[in-house]
C-alpha cells in the first residue's frame, strides 16, 4: 500500500505535469500498475487499506535480503512456495523493490588528455570469417588517440605477437606520429606478470616500444574502465560498421574498414568532444613524436627444414621450394600478403600468402625441376595437369584409362600437343573427341586441325594415319568434276525386252 501523500503526488505528476506513468513508477520505486491504481482511485475515495497475501512472509523476505542482498525474486519465490505462499512473483518483486538496498553505482571522473599524451589499444573478437572452406577466428585491433579520439581499426585472423606489432606500426603510420604513452589491458603480448603495482612487460614488446620511443602502461587488473575510450570504440565499430555487412574476403573486409574510418568514424561529430576526430587530429599530430626512419621488422620468422617434397609448412599450408634445398634449413618470413623463403639470407622462393588451411601453394618452375629429378612422378603430375584443364578433359582422361590405350603413352602425346597448340586448343580437341567417342591423341590432333582450318587459321589438316602400312601409303587420285557431269548427261542404253 502507498500513503495518501504519495498517491496525491502521483496524481499531480501525471494529471497536472503530464509525466509518463512509467517515469513516475521509477521515481517512487513501484510497479506501473500501482501508479495506475492511484490515478483510478483518487484522493478521498474512502479506500480502506487491504491486506496482502504476502504480509505473513514479509519478515522472512527482510531476513533473507539482509543476509544475501543479491538474491533474485525467482529464487525467493521458490523459497516462499516451500512455506505455503500461494501468490505469484509480481507481488514479491514489488515488495523486494521497496525493501532492497539500492545498488551503489560507480562514479567516474573523465580525465582529459593533452594532445600527443596518450593512446589506448585493445583487441576485439568479431566471431569468424569464412576463408575458402574453413572458418577462421576474426579479431579487430583498435587504437584510439585519447585527445582527438582519432580511431584506427584493422582486422586479422590471429593475435600473434608479429600481427600485434604490425597493427601498431600501421596505426602509428596512419596517425602520422607516436604518442608519449600507450595504455593496454593485461594482454600476454604486452604484460607477462602483473602483481599489484609491479608489471613485467614482454621483452619483445619492450624492444618495439623502444624503437618507436613510447612508454607502455598497463591498466589495473579487472578494471576495463581505465581504457574506456578504446572499449567504447570497439563497441562503436560493432554497431556502426561491422553489424549487418557482408565481406567476400579478408582483403574486402579491411578495405571496407579503411573506407569507413575515413568517411564515417573520424569524420563524425564525437559525442564527448562535440568535434570531429579528424579536425582534432590536425591539432594533435604536431605534438606526436616523429616516426623512426626505418620501420620495425614485424615479419613472422620461423626456421624450417625443407621436406623431401621440396616444401615448407606455415599455418597448416605448404609452400614449394626449389628441390636443391631439400633437407636444408631455411627461414620462412611471412607478412600479411607474402611468404618468402630464405636460405643463408638469400631469397630462394616467394609466394602469395594463403589464409585458407591445408592448401598446397606451388610455383610451376619448382615443380618442373622436381619432375626432372623424379621421372616416376611425372606421369601422375601430367594426369593431374590435363584433368584440371576442364570437366570434359577430366572425363576424357578417365575414359582413356578405362580403354586399351596406355595412359602414360597418351599423356606423353597430349603433352606434345600442348607444346604445339597450347592448352586451350588441346582442351577443345579433347572435348570434341569425348563427344564423338573417339579416343587417342591422333584423333585429338585431327579435331584440333579441323577446327583451326575451319576458322581459317591453318592449311588443310594432315590425314589420319591408321597404322596399316598398305592403307597409309595408298594414294587416291581424285577425278575431275566434269567427268561426273558426263556420266549424268549420258542416256542409258536400252536393254533387250525393255
Amino acid at each position: 500500500m502507498i500513503s495518501p501523500e504519495i498517491r496525491a503526488e502521483m496524481r499531480r505528476l501525471v494529471l497536472r505535469l503530464h509525466w509518463r506513468i512509467e517515469t513516475v513508477a521509477r521515481r517512487f520505486g513501484v510497479h506501473h500498475s500501482t501508479v495506475r491504481h492511484a490515478l483510478e482511485s483518487g484522493p478521498g475515495s474512502g479506500e480502506v487499506a487491504k491486506g496482502s497475501i504476502l504480509d505473513p512472509y514479509k519478515p522472512y523476505l527482510v531476513e533473507r535480503l539482509t543476509e544475501a542482498p543479491q538474491l533474485t525474486s525467482i529464487r525467493l519465490l521458490a523459497e516462499l512456495k516451500e512455506r505455503g505462499y500461494p501468490g505469484g512473483v509480481a507481488v514479491v518483486r514489488r515488495y523486494i523493490a521497496k525493501v532492497r538496498q539500492p545498488r551503489v553505482r560507480k562514479s567516474y571522473l573523465r580525465i582529459e588528455m593533452e594532445p600527443g599524451e596518450q593512446a589506448q589499444v585493445d583487441w576485439g573478437s568479431f566471431g569468424h570469417l569464412r576463408i575458402g572452406s574453413h572458418q577462421r577466428p576474426l579479431s579487430a585491433f583498435a587504437m584510439v588517440l585519447s585527445y582527438s579520439r582519432a580511431l584506427f581499426i584493422d582486422f586479422s585472423l590471429d593475435q600473434r605477437m608479429e600481427t600485434f606489432l604490425a597493427m601498431h606500426r600501421r596505426a602509428l603510420e596512419y596517425f602520422g606520429g607516436v604518442p608519449k604513452r600507450i595504455l593496454y589491458d593485461n594482454l600476454k603480448s604486452v604484460v607477462l606478470h602483473h602483481v599489484g603495482s609491479t608489471v613485467q612487460f614482454n621483452p619483445r614488446f619492450l624492444d618495439f616500444a623502444g624503437h618507436y620511443l613510447f612508454e607502455p602502461t598497463a591498466a589495473p587488473v579487472r578494471y576495463p574502465e581505465a581504457k574506456g575510450r578504446v572499449e567504447n570504440a570497439i563497441k562503436y565499430v560493432r554497431s556502426s560498421f561491422f553489424y549487418g555487412r557482408s565481406f567476400s574476403s579478408l582483403d574486402d573486409l579491411r578495405a571496407q574498414a579503411a573506407s569507413w574510418l575515413e568517411g564515417t568514424a573520424n569524420a563524425r561529430l564525437h559525442a564527448a568532444t562535440r568535434e570531429r576526430p579528424a579536425d582534432r587530429l590536425l591539432v594533435e599530430r604536431p605534438r606526436l613524436h616523429p616516426l623512426p626512419e626505418h620501420p620495425y621488422d614485424t615479419d613472422l620468422v620461423l626456421p624450417s627444414i625443407v621436406s623431401k617434397e621440396a616444401r615448407v609448412r606455415l599455418d597448416a599450408n605448404t609452400y614449394s621450394v626449389p628441390p636443391q634445398y631439400v633437407g636444408k634449413t631455411v627461414h620462412v618470413r611471412a607478412e600479411a600478403s607474402t611468404v618468402r623463403i630464405l636460405h643463408e639470407a638469400t631469397e630462394v622462393a616467394r609466394h602469395t600468402r594463403s589464409w585458407e588451411r591445408h592448401q598446397a601453394i606451388e610455383e610451376p618452375a619448382h615443380l618442373e625441376k622436381l619432375l626432372e629429378r623424379r621421372k616416376a612422378a611425372q606421369k601422375p603430375k601430367q594426369k593431374d595437369r590435363f584433368m584440371a584443364l576442364s570437366s570434359e578433359a577430366r572425363l576424357y582422361i578417365q575414359e582413356v584409362a578405362r580403354s586399351r590405350i596406355r595412359l602414360d603413352h597418351e599423356l606423353t602425346k597430349l603433352s606434345r600437343l600442348v607444346e604445339l597448340y597450347g592448352e586451350a586448343d588441346v582442351a577443345s580437341g579433347m572435348a570434341k573427341a569425348l563427344a564423338q567417342r573417339t579416343f587417342g591423341a591422333r584423333y585429338v590432333r585431327a579435331l584440333i586441325d579441323q577446327g583451326r582450318f575451319a576458322a581459317g587459321l591453318t592449311e588443310p589438316p594432315e590425314p589420319i594415319l591408321t597404322g596399316n602400312a598398305a592403307a597409309d601409303s595408298l594414294e587416291v587420285q581424285p577425278h575431275a568434276l566434269e567427268s561426273y557431269d558426263e556420266l549424268v548427261s549420258q542416256k542409258p542404253t536400252p536393254q533387250p525386252g525393255q
